[in-house]
């Protein structure tokens, strides 16, 4: 009984701390989001990119401890995509070698390949590819709201450089983690499309 008790209290214990991290993570976002659009206004390049920036920091935050994934036909691979080459036309090779590198590489080092390769460790890192895609899957359609937003405003570099930031910070980090679970494919013979 005692046992129980304090496992409890722990699953308890764990829980709160998650939610004051989320509550504390979303309120420390949030006042930088509106500190940043009273510094720079919201017809800026600055705020272009914090409105991009900050929210995929949170979000990246939030996965941690809540597992987003998209309905299982997004995430499943085209056959134009099996091979990578359209992603590999789009530049995604080169996103790939500048987040394999400097500080880029610490914001996920649970992407990385296994050194057992066994289909448990594929397994784990295709799931963990899958949260990566939706998460700026995510924030790449919800950040099209505010591009189609300026745009109807008029104010056209903030509709612009928001565009061209989602791209860059949520776009391709989605084209990536697709063509990485192709890679998976063909070089292991791994099913991505399984789970």
């Amino acid at each position: 009984m005692a046992k129980t008790s304090a496992t409890t209290g722990s699953l308890h214990g764990g829980m709160v701390r998650t939610a004051l991290l989320l509550v504390g993570t979303t309120a420390i976002i949030s006042a930088l989001i509106v500190w940043s659009l009273r510094a720079f206004g919201m017809d800026s390049v600055p705020f272009a990119f914090v409105v991009v920036w900050l929210p995929m920091t949170w979000l990246g935050t939030v996965s941690h401890f809540v597992r987003l994934r998209l309905p299982r036909t997004c995430h499943t691979l085209r056959g134009f995509e099996r091979d990578g080459r359209v992603y590999e036309r789009l530049g995604v090779r080169l996103v790939k070698r500048l987040l394999r590198r400097g500080p880029f590489a610490l914001f996920n080092p649970g992407l990385h390949l296994p050194v057992e390769r066994t289909p448990e460790s594929l397994m784990r890192v295709d799931d963990r590819m899958r949260g990566a895609e939706a998460s700026h899957f995510i924030l790449f359609v919800l950040t099209l709201a505010l591009v189609a937003h300026a745009a109807l405003r008029g104010w056209w570099l903030a509709a612009g450089m928001t565009l061209i930031f989602d791209v860059l910070v949520n776009g391709y980090p989605v084209m990536l983690q697709r063509y990485n679970r192709a890679l998976l494919s063909i070089r292991f013979a791994w099913e991505p499309d399984q789970g």
